[in-house]
């Protein structure tokens, strides 16, 4: 409070030198004081009271609010508003101007002090800011019309992976609420056998901002599963920090379904065009390995084959079709005849592919191949090849060096290059190993020269060796490591040693094979069941225990087609006297193996169940609902078992 017009001068004195917008009203409105810095900020003329000075320096659209604020204020309240005021060079800002009372000691309000602030960049950020929440909120809305209209599932996930919204394609399939599915809750709908996968590749995503992607199973809200694609792509801020993910994943269950039936008709043309069986002499042994793609839209495109002619010369060859799947597949068994059939007439390796090239030009004139097709002499001293775009073949004489690459070249066959292909000798030795192959052997790891390095290593290994029942089985075991292919693979293996006879008999991979089919699929699933059948028959000792052993896998297989929906696999392990036959399914579940008959006789419900609890030596069953069923199964039949390493 100023006592006397003495202090007052003095103090706007003082608040001259001040940098602040200061002013002071008398206690009816008026304008008593500006300090220099608002003059300067206002401008000169200013000496009318404040209600009508509003009138020259506020923005007309801004009087009344003004005014509305100088009437509410009360005699005890403070003064503040906020509007445009004009400045010195004529254009509007906005300023807020506070005021409090000034009081004497009887409590009368003698005058009001306060201050101006500028606040134009304030209001000028703000509208930015609602401009920019309207924009926000308008592609929000734009987002949702979009991903609700779009015929797969979308979502979006915090930058630590918790997914915050779905579009209702998601809770549609898998019949989750929204509290349920919120955060991490989307792990209820995935396939157990898919889900620590999908927990190892999604955390990751996450950790390092590599974008998603994977196949995996996702359960339907009646308890089938479908094969999902989902990608994923992170959002990131201009610092580069991820933000949210953006989400899709889509339906490919059908996909899957032809997928497999064009992989198990491309397997079966493959069993049907690869030799059962190679030529073995006194001195030679051959052994090949075909390995199918770890994708299996992949099978299909390699081959390998080798025969005695009558002569007794050896003929062999190796190749890769461009191309994978059925088509592959049927060019396979085409080029493989025709090189059968021109070994009769040619015996000039080179002269044969460039006959084979000439055939498939006429029938596939689109079509890429590299091939390689050799001849071994009757003395087992000489082999001579040719080879048509293919990697080099490898000769080992001695398991402490590796495999040396063998001359190799000329162009691919189908590209229409006129330039004769080459035939190459080499000299054979004692104990020797020679190597064919194709390039998924050495390209698994996408790095060829490391993946040829092993591969010379691992056939070296092989010389002189005759203790190894499968030494084509043995340099994939060394080469690959259990890692899959990433494309279909084929190793053709000539070993010239002595090798004990009952050796070139035993075949411990055709102890184990699998099935796999939809149940949708009847004609595979038939077309299953013979196999199945003819598997079992060519390995029993006692044709007499086939007929509860086909029983048992007829009524497994029926019993599945008809309550187990989407994928069915069949598995069976035969390395020991009896075999164990697993198979799982994605269908809803069985509770029990019921092996009681149905109370009534006539009722074929139940019956299938009562069947393969009473024939097989054992049966087991575990079964989780919504996920699938494994029922574990030892079949009633026997095969002669022979050691695994001598065939004895």
């Amino acid at each position: 409070m100023l006592d006397s017009e003495i202090e007052f001068g003095a103090w706007r004195a003082f608040a001259d030198s001040l940098p602040a917008l200061i002013f002071t009203l008398s206690s009816d409105g008026c304008i008593e004081f500006l300090n220099r810095r608002a003059r300067d900020f206002i401008g000169a003329g200013v000496t009318s009271t404040f209600v009508l000075t509003w009138n020259a320096i506020v923005h007309p659209s801004d009087v009344e609010t003004a005014r509305d604020a100088w009437k509410n204020k009360g005699d005890s309240g403070t003064l503040a508003v906020q509007l445009r005021m004009r400045r010195a060079d004529g254009t509007f800002g906005w300023i807020e101007a506070s005021a409090a009372p000034a009081r004497d000691p009887a409590g009368t309000v003698l005058r009001w002090c306060g201050t101006i602030a500028d606040i134009e960049a304030r209001k000028h950020t703000e509208v930015m800011l609602r401009e920019r929440e309207s924009m926000l909120a308008d592609v929000e809305r734009r987002f949702d019309v979009l991903g609700e209209a779009i015929p797969v599932i979308c979502w979006t996930a915090d930058a630590d992976g918790g997914v915050d919204w779905y579009n209702g394609r998601w809770f549609e399939f898998t019949g989750l609420t929204p509290e349920e599915a919120a955060g991490w809750g989307w792990q209820a709908a995935h396939h157990p056998d898919d889900f620590l996968e999908v927990m190892r590749k999604w955390p990751q995503s996450i950790a390092t901002g590599d974008p998603f992607e994977m196949e995996f199973r996702l359960r339907r809200a009646d308890g089938v599963f479908h094969w999902f694609l989902t990608r994923a792509e992170p959002l990131r801020d201009p610092t580069r920090n991820i933000v949210r993910w953006y989400g899709s994943s889509v339906d490919i269950e059908a996909q899957k379904r032809a997928l497999e039936r064009t992989r198990r008709v491309a397997e079966t043309l493959q069993d049907v065009f690869l030799p059962k069986t190679l030529p073995q002499k006194d001195g030679l042994r051959f052994d090949a390995i075909y390995l199918p793609a770890e994708k299996d839209s992949l099978v299909g495109g390699d081959w390998f084959d080798a025969f005695e002619l009558p002569d007794g010369r050896i003929a062999f060859s190796i190749g890769d079709v461009a191309g994978h799947g059925l088509e592959a597949s049927i060019i396979v068994g085409r080029l493989r005849q025709a090189i059968f059939t021109l070994a009769f007439r040619i015996d000039d390796p080179a002269t044969l592919l460039e006959e084979v090239d000439r055939i498939l030009h006429y029938q596939e004139p689109d079509v890429i191949v590299t091939a390689l097709v050799g001849f071994v002499d009757r003395e087992l001293s000489t082999l001579c090849y040719a080879s048509a775009g293919h990697p080099p073949p490898m000769i080992a004489y001695t398991n402490d060096v590796p495999a040396a690459n063998l001359p190799y070249g000329g162009p691919p066959l189908g590209i229409g290059n006129q330039r004769p292909l080459r035939t190459h000798s080499v000299a054979l030795a004692p104990d020797a190993v020679v190597a064919v192959y194709t390039d998924g052997m050495t390209e698994y790891l996408r790095d060829p020269i490391r993946g040829e390095a092993k591969l010379r290593a691992a056939v070296a290994l092989m010389v002189g060796d005759t203790s190894v029942a499968r030494p084509a089985l043995a340099v994939r075991d060394i080469v690959l490591d259990d890692l899959p292919t990433k494309d279909d693979a084929a190793l053709l293996l000539m070993q010239f040693s002595q090798i004990d006879a009952a050796m070139l008999h035993f075949d411990p991979s055709a102890l184990e094979r699998t099935w796999r089919f939809h149940s949708s699929d009847a004609y595979t699933a038939h077309a299953s069941r013979r196999e199945i059948v003819k598997y079992l028959r060519r390995l029993a000792i006692d044709p007499e225990q086939m007929f509860a052993a086909e029983l048992v896998v007829g009524e497994i297989l029926a019993n599945t087609v008809e309550h187990a929906p989407g994928l069915v696999e069949l598995h069976i392990d035969w390395l020991g006297e009896q075999p164990i036959v697993t198979i799982r399914d994605t269908g809803p579940g069985l509770v029990a193996l019921d092996a009681r008959l149905p109370e009534n006789p006539f009722d074929e419900d139940g019956r299938g169940l009562f069947l393969i609890g009473a024939l097989a030596e054992e049966a087991a069953l575990r079964s989780s609902p919504g996920y699938g069923t494994e029922m574990r199964i030892v079949l009633p039949v026997r095969r002669l078992v022979k050691n695994d390493r001598t065939g004895d």
